[in-house]
């Protein structure tokens, strides 16, 4: 088991530190390897052309939609919030509390 966990670690250190510079490919290996999901539903992402910055635009709906089903979805978008840079389901709940801010301005 605790080799496991260094290869994920070892493997992980070849991906760039930002996540929003990430590559299809780069995405997959983290999705497969760091999330946990399996290769099938990883490679719905790379028909996607999911990259860095387009992973940071998903939602649990659109993932669903592309077949990926729920269980993975939701561990997608868990692991996705805990990169910072927002998310799908992140990015909306934070425009009314900036929409308030500028009506008080």
């Amino acid at each position: 088991m605790l080799w496991q966990l260094y290869a994920r670690s070892s493997n992980m250190a070849a991906l760039p530190p930002d996540a929003m510079g990430w590559t299809v490919e780069d995405v997959k290996q983290w999705a497969v390897e760091q999330v946990g999901i399996d290769a099938e539903d990883a490679d719905k992402l790379v028909r996607q052309k999911i990259d860095g910055r387009a992973l940071h635009t998903l939602t649990e709906a659109k993932l669903e939609r592309w077949g990926i089903p729920g269980g993975p979805a939701g561990l997608l978008m868990e692991a996705i919030e805990g990169l910072g840079g927002g998310g799908g389901s992140s990015s909306v709940a934070a425009e009314p509390e900036l929409s308030s801010k500028r009506a008080r301005l």
